[in-house]
């Protein structure tokens, strides 16, 4: 038995996670709604205006989560919110149906995965989301972290899931470029990130970065708001799926053009930063059954 398989398909941890609003609001602006152009996006950054109820954008999905110590329980040791050279390295999000401006929504997480990559570890967690009040199953969060030093252990070195993920020859069916401000991880952290990374530049390169970087997460939820523009004309209730895999920092500045290959039950998308470097690789979209 590898040594983290007496782990897998633990819960790590189970409580309720409550938003408002003006969260929803916040965490909209946190990844650049209405940057480009103030009135383009007033059903996520507005809760009055009208004939444009508010709305929720999916990739709001992943704010939710709860504290645990799954970190200690694997024998590693935390510095502030993780261990040194821990970096985000894929995220999927599953929507049932859309998300309702306010709520409550109890949370499992469940540790589904340690992969041995060698250099350092993959760890896979899935959170399992339902409203609090109904059971309603709302959807669910994946997510891969690469533990940089923690890898031979001898265990398997990739999920089963994994997909085999090939770039179209074909030119992008669609580019949709975003901004992203000077000023963006301040903003974005004040909906729950407060990663030093992304404001502290000695944690910054600590975790292997040049400087502090734009959060993953952030990254993940802008290019939601492309997905939304270029294959959904904004309407939440197409969302169904959506998950990348993060390749490189992107740093709060930056431009971000993603490029849209579509398929019949979705796409296939990368996004870029100023059109040089791939920051979001491998991702995949489906609209909702």
């Amino acid at each position: 038995m590898a040594r983290y398989d007496h782990l897998v398909g633990c819960e790590l941890a189970r409580g309720n996670w409550s938003w408002d609003s003006d969260r929803a609001l916040l965490y909209a602006v946190g990844v650049g709604a209405g940057l480009d152009d103030a009135q383009r996006e007033l059903q996520f950054t507005t809760e009055n205006t009208p004939g444009q109820p508010q709305q929720v954008l999916p990739s709001f999905l992943t704010l939710m989560g709860l504290r645990s110590n799954w970190i200690e329980r694997l024998g590693w040791e935390s510095v502030g919110l993780s261990p040194i050279g821990m970096v985000h390295g894929e995220e999927s999000v599953t929507l049932a149906r859309s998300l309702p401006v306010s709520g409550t929504a109890q949370l499992s997480t469940i540790l589904r995965g340690v992969y041995d990559k060698g250099s350092g570890a993959l760890v896979v967690k899935e959170t399992r989301i339902t409203l609090a009040d109904s059971g309603e199953y709302l959807g669910s969060t994946w997510m891969r972290l690469f533990a940089q030093g923690k890898g031979g252990f001898g265990g398997p070195r990739r999920p089963p899931e994994e997909i085999d993920w090939q770039q179209p020859s074909r030119a992008p069916d669609a580019v949709v470029a975003l901004p992203t401000a000077p000023n963006q991880s301040l903003i974005y952290r004040l909906s729950g990130d407060r990663h030093p990374h992304g404001t502290e530049l000695s944690r910054a390169r600590a975790d292997g970065f040049e400087r502090p970087i734009y959060y993953g997460l952030g990254s993940f939820g802008v290019a939601c708001r492309a997905l939304l523009r270029g294959l959904c004309a904004g309407e939440v209730d197409r969302f169904g799926h959506m998950e990348a895999r993060f390749s490189q920092p992107v740093f709060p500045g930056d431009r971000l053009d993603t490029r849209i290959w579509q398929e019949a039950d979705g796409a296939r998308f990368q996004t870029l930063a100023n059109g040089e470097r791939i920051v979001l690789d491998r991702g995949v979209f489906r609209f909702r059954a």
